[in-house]
């Protein structure tokens, strides 16, 4: 293992990660009919160059979780990408957080951090006691995932919708 000081991974994360909720659709395809399910999603992720691939190895050695492979952009002028993902509920919650607890962000992520952290600790409650969510808990996270988006509209002057969201 090839382990980094904490506060400097902070400092890469604080710049260049990725916290972020997602609604997701899956298709069941070997059950009867396919049948569609949905289900939160907080997750952690950052995409570099692909000469870059090696801090972030040593990244997800720090953290002792998550995936980093390769990706191919539509864009040529991007080239290939190297992406560092923990999708991982449990990794989520028992690494990454307690990570940035002991290690604070300090910049422009640590608001995104806060929200998602939220976030992270209503859904592991209900995977770990196997409990359905409550329209209460889709509103909440609804409104956590707007505060997330209305911060990165106002970081990246961005304004994509999400394509699924729960009914309340």
């Amino acid at each position: 293992m090839n382990k980094l000081p904490g506060d400097y991974v902070a400092g890469f994360i604080d710049g260049e990660g990725c916290f972020f909720l997602t609604y997701r659709k899956e298709t069941k395809r070997n059950r009867p009919g396919n049948p569609k399910y949905y289900r939160w999603s907080a997750s952690f992720a950052m995409t570099l160059r692909e000469d870059d691939v090696e801090i972030l190895k040593q990244i997800r050695d720090t953290l002792e979780c998550g995936n980093v492979y390769f990706l191919n952009t539509k864009d040529d002028r991007a080239g290939k990408q190297a992406y560092f993902g923990v999708q991982s509920i449990d990794d989520a919650h028992n690494k990454v957080l307690p990570f940035f607890i002991k290690f604070p962000l300090r910049a422009k992520k640590k608001h995104d951090f806060e929200l998602w952290s939220k976030a992270l600790g209503l859904i592991y409650r209900k995977k770990k006691n196997r409990e359905p969510y409550t329209a209460k808990d889709h509103d909440l996270l609804k409104e956590i995932r707007t505060q997330m988006k209305a911060f990165k509209h106002f970081k990246q002057k961005t304004n994509r919708e999400y394509r699924n969201s729960p009914i309340s």
